[in-house]
C-alpha cells in the first residue's frame, strides 16, 4: 500500500471514531433517561408514552446544547486536519 491509501483510511478510521465520540453522550444519556422513565413508570404504574418521550426529548436537548461547543471545536480540528493533509505545503 501507498502513503495515500494509508492516509486515506487513517482520516477514515479517525473520522468514524470522531462521530462514535461526538454521538456517545447524547446516546448515553437518552438511554439512561429512558432507564429511569421505565423504572419510575413501572413503580408508579403509569403507562403513558409521551411522559418518556417527553423527558427524553429535553434530557437529549440540554446534552447537545452542553456538548455542542465541544463537538464542533471537535468537528473543526479535524476539518483542518484533511485540510492540511490534502493541500500540500
Amino acid at each position: 500500500m501507498n502513503t495515500d491509501t494509508d492516509t486515506l483510511i487513517q482520516l477514515t478510521v479517525h473520522g468514524l471514531m470522531m462521530c462514535l465520540y461526538i454521538s456517545l453522550p447524547v446516546v448515553v444519556a437518552s438511554a439512561a433517561s429512558g432507564l429511569l422513565i421505565s423504572f419510575l413508570q413501572a413503580i408508579t404504574s403509569m403507562q403513558d408514552q409521551s411522559i418518556s418521550f417527553g423527558v427524553k426529548l429535553a434530557v437529549v436537548t440540554v446534552v447537545i446544547l452542553i456538548t455542542a461547543p465541544w463537538a464542533a471545536a471537535e468537528l473543526l480540528r479535524f476539518g483542518n486536519e484533511i485540510v492540511q493533509i490534502s493541500v500540500p505545503s
